[in-house]
C-alpha cells in the first residue's frame, strides 16, 4: 500500500517539473524572441545614428562650403568697396579742384552734392546743403526760377530731356554774380531723367 502511494507522488512530482520544463522551455523561447527583437532593433538604431552622422557630415561640409563661399564673396565685396571709394575720392578731388561751381542736384531741384567751389562761392559746408533746394541757395528763392529774369536750366533738361545752357544771377554772401550756367541730365536705365549736373561759371561778380 505504501509502495503505490510513493510511486503516485514520484508520478506527480515528475509531472509537475515536466510542466515546469515546459514553462522554462517557453520562457526561454520567448526571452530569445524578444532578444531577437532587441537585437533587430539595435541594427535599425544603429543604421539611423549611422544616416544621422552621414547627413550631419554632408550637411557640415555644404555648410563649409557655403562659408568659404561666403567668406570669398565678402572679401571681394570689401575689395570693390575699397576700389569705388578710392575712385570717388579721386573723382571728388578733380571735380574739387575746377574751378567752375558744381552742383549734382536731383528731380526735386535738391543739392545732393556740390564741389569745393560752390560751397567756397556760397560760404557754406556740404551738411547744409542737405536737403537744400537749389532755387533756394542759389537765389533766396522760395520756388524754381522763372522765365524771363532767371529761367530755370533745370526746367528746360526736363522738359527737353538734353543738356541746356542759360546765364542767370546768383544771389550769394559775396553780391550778386552773373553766372553762365550749364545744366546736364542723368538719366535712369529706361531713359529717363532722375538727376542733373548743374556747373555755373561767374561771368561777372557785383558787390553788393
Amino acid at each position: 500500500m505504501r509502495i503505490k502511494t510513493k510511486s503516485k507522488a514520484d508520478a506527480k512530482t515528475k509531472k509537475q517539473l515536466i510542466s515546469e520544463i515546459n514553462s522554462l522551455r517557453k520562457r526561454v523561447a520567448r526571452f530569445e524572441k524578444l532578444e531577437s527583437i532587441l537585437k533587430r532593433k539595435d541594427e535599425e538604431l544603429k543604421e539611423c545614428v549611422r544616416g544621422l552622422e552621414e547627413r550631419v557630415e554632408s550637411r557640415t561640409a555644404a555648410e563649409r562650403i557655403i562659408n568659404k563661399q561666403l567668406h570669398s564673396e565678402i572679401e571681394e565685396r570689401k575689395k570693390l568697396e575699397s576700389e569705388l571709394f578710392k575712385t570717388k575720392q579721386f573723382l571728388e578731388n578733380i571735380v574739387n579742384g575746377i574751378t567752375e561751381q558744381i552742383m549734382l542736384i536731383s528731380k526735386d531741384f535738391k543739392i545732393l552734392w556740390a564741389n569745393k567751389t560752390f560751397l567756397e562761392q556760397f560760404n557754406c559746408k556740404m551738411e547744409d546743403l542737405a536737403g537744400n533746394y537749389c532755387y533756394a541757395v542759389t537765389h533766396n528763392r522760395k520756388s524754381p526760377c522763372q522765365a524771363p529774369y532767371d529761367a530755370c536750366p533745370i526746367a528746360k533738361v526736363l522738359e527737353k530731356g538734353i543738356p541746356v545752357k542759360e546765364v542767370h544771377t546768383h544771389y550769394g554772401p559775396r553780391g550778386e554774380s552773373l553766372s553762365e550756367v550749364s545744366a546736364y541730365p542723368i538719366k535712369d536705365e529706361k531713359g529717363q531723367v532722375v538727376e542733373f549736373v548743374h556747373i555755373a561759371r561767374n561771368i561777372k561778380e557785383t558787390k553788393p
